[in-house]
Parts: structure tokens; sequence; C-alpha cells
């Protein structure tokens, strides 16, 4: 069944404005012909009267007043269609959902990102990175900063960070002299270890795996902070990535040695979202404050030295 078109609301919508055929059509840059056909073709179909002449004036029916202040209100909708897809282009509009899994990596890239894009409302959510791809995957978010030892080839990434993984304890533990350790001291010793989802984690148990080292889980925890205070409290040693630790004189940190114990943070979103205006404005912030991290790391190791 045929339908009332957007163009015989915007002809009908010129007519009333101009009350003749050829202004209108030089109102639509379409010509005189055009709009009579469309309107004539519109009372044919449904046997009615919308529009009626006057000498050279053309004036509505009371019938096509009342299309017309239908028509007006499709018109209006249509047009904040087009401003808000335009807003989207231009990112003075929309809205971002990011998955985190180590929000304190990424504060300042989130803090650059909403002062050069203030328009954008931005949704964050902490998870475990594995849980975050599935979300990504599932398009139930747009794009998410993990942890991995490699990059999932289901999905687009940009390299955010390298980060080494230490070994913490308190300033009463046994090793808090140390600088670093030999993994081969880890076995059998207390620890307090996140939950096996945590991908800093896994990287470490598979680092040591082919060692055959098994440390001692004391106490598994779902929680970073309640993680460092029972590391404090003496209860074992910890693990974390090297940007994770914060000043705090209550623990130690040492450098592992004997094993390659380095993990990356990605940025990740679907393939076919890398080029949306949005993904790709955030992918580009990403990408600059990762340049700005690492020359800062840089200098700072310099300073070291």
């Amino acid at each position: 069944m045929e339908h009332i078109t957007i163009s015989q609301i915007k002809i009908l919508d010129a007519v009333a404005k101009n009350k003749n055929f050829s202004k209108a059509a030089e109102y639509l840059g379409i010509s005189q012909p055009a709009v009579s056909l469309q309107l004539r073709e519109l009372q044919k179909r449904y046997g009615v009267l919308i529009f009626y002449r006057k000498g050279r004036e053309v004036r509505l029916s009371d019938l096509g007043q009342e299309l017309l202040s239908t028509g007006r209100k499709i018109l209006g909708l249509l047009s904040e269609m087009d401003a808000c897809l335009k807003g989207s282009r231009d990112l003075m509009s929309g809205n971002i959902h990011i998955g985190l899994s180590c929000h304190y990596f990424v504060k300042g890239l989130l803090a650059s990102f909403m002062a050069r894009y203030p328009e954008i409302h931005v949704k964050a959510t902490i998870g475990h990175s594995s849980s975050l791809v599935e979300e990504v995957l599932a398009c139930r978010m747009d794009i998410a900063e993990i942890t991995a030892l490699r990059p999932d080839p289901r999905l687009h990434h940009l390299k955010y960070s390298e980060q080494e993984i230490f070994l913490f304890v308190s300033k009463d533990h046994p090793w808090a002299f140390r600088k670093q350790i030999h993994i081969k001291k880890l076995h059998n010793e207390k620890m307090v270890a996140l939950h096996t989802k945590s991908m800093t984690r896994q990287v470490f148990d598979e680092k040591l795996s082919p060692f055959g080292i098994r440390p001692d889980i004391a106490l598994e925890l779902d929680s970073w902070e309640t993680m460092k205070d029972s590391v404090i409290a003496g209860i074992g040693f910890g693990i974390a990535l090297e940007d994770e630790f914060g000043p705090d004189d209550r623990m130690v940190k040492i450098a592992l040695k004997g094993a390659d114990f380095k993990a990356f943070q990605y940025i990740v979103c679907l393939p076919e979202y890398q080029d949306l205006k949005l993904i790709s404005a955030f992918l580009d912030v990403a990408h600059n404050e990762s340049i700005k991290n690492r020359l800062f790391k840089q200098s700072q190791n310099e300073e070291g030295n």
C-alpha cells in the first residue's frame, strides 16, 4: 500500500507558504509541473480535495490544512533527527560506553577526551579484561581498556602501554630490603592474590608455570585495594602492574628476576567500529596520550639513571 511521501509533505508545506505552484517550485528547487503533479496524484489516490485554485492563487482545503499541521510536525521531527546526526558527526553530541580494567591507568586519557569533546556523554564500567572483551564483542560496550599478553584477533586494538609485573610486600616483610627477587623464591611462599579472572594474575601464573613454581595462595580477593591492605597487614606478598603503585611508605615494590613479566594495556573495539567518528576520536586521543606517557616514563628513567 502506498503512503504519502516526505517529498509530498514538503511540497504541501511549500505551496501553503507560497500560495502558488511556480513560487513553491522555485522555493524547493524543482520544476513547477513536479509540484502540481505530486499534489494532484495525492488527491487522485485518496479521492479527496487537498487544494483548490482561486485565480492564480493556490489554497489548501480544510483537509489540506489538517494534513499540513501533521506534516509540519513530521518535518520538525526529521529536522531534529538531522540535527542529532550532524551533532554526532561533528562530535557535538553523542554517547560512548567505555569498559575499564585498570581505571587508574587511563584517568588522564579520559580527562583529555572529555576536555576535547565536552558535549559527549561518557559512561564508564569497571570490570575484568576477559568480561570486557565479551561485552565489546556482544556490542554492549563501544570500546574498552584491557590488560593482556597479546592482542585478541577478533578485535581492533591500540597498544596503550607496556607494563612490568612487580611484587610488593609490607615494609616489615623479610624481603622488604630487596630491590629484586628471583622467581624461585616464590615457590610455596604465602601470597595474597586477586581472583583468577584477573588478567595480571593470569599473566603471572602463566609465566611461573613452565618453572613449576607455585606460590601458596593464603588469601584470594576481588579488589586491588583490599589486596593491598592485606599485603600491608603482613598476610603475604602481592603482585601488581608497575603503574598501579602510588606513593605508600607502608609497602615496598620489588622487581622480579628469572622470567619476562611484561603485560600490555590495549584499547579495543570491534573492527567495524574503528572508523566511526566517535570511536576514531577516542582512539586518536588514546594514541596521543600513549605517546605522552611513554615519553614521560622515558624521561623519569633517564633522570633515575
